[in-house]
């Protein structure tokens, strides 16, 4: 298995899945008047920014330390969960009150979208890993 490959599958999925998810909720802001675009955008980069770094991580945990790979597995889990934790923290704080279920509405369609991206591509990976 050529380790860089799949590292570049991954992105490349991961962009695909973003790209994607942007077109249903332009999608749903034409069709109900609604204003997603912020929340889009927001959602957009911690997807990008967290799953870039976890596969870049899992390509240095596979090249020199596989027998950590379950660590990493619990350890981008965890980072992934606080890391949206704090993201709708901020969100909350930095929107107005009645704009945040909108924001945790968008933001967990991009979340799960991503948790389950990740978990069907290093299911099919680490078999062969």
């Amino acid at each position: 298995m050529e380790v860089n490959k799949q590292c570049r599958n991954y992105i490349t999925q991961t962009i695909f899945l973003v790209v994607f998810l942007n077109i249903l909720g332009n999608i749903a802001m034409r069709q109900w008047g609604l204003e997603l675009a912020g929340a889009m955008a927001v959602s957009m980069i911690f997807v990008l920014v967290v799953d870039i770094a976890a596969i870049l991580v899992w390509r240095w945990v596979v090249k020199k330390h596989k027998e950590m790979l379950p660590s990493f597995f619990t350890g981008v889990s965890g980072f992934r969960f606080f890391g949206a934790l704090l993201m709708m923290t901020v969100w909350y704080l930095a929107i107005e009150r009645e704009s945040i279920m909108t924001f945790i509405a968008v933001f967990f369609v991009y979340y799960i979208a991503s948790v389950i991206h990740h978990s069907i591509f290093f299911s099919k990976v680490s078999n062969r890993v």
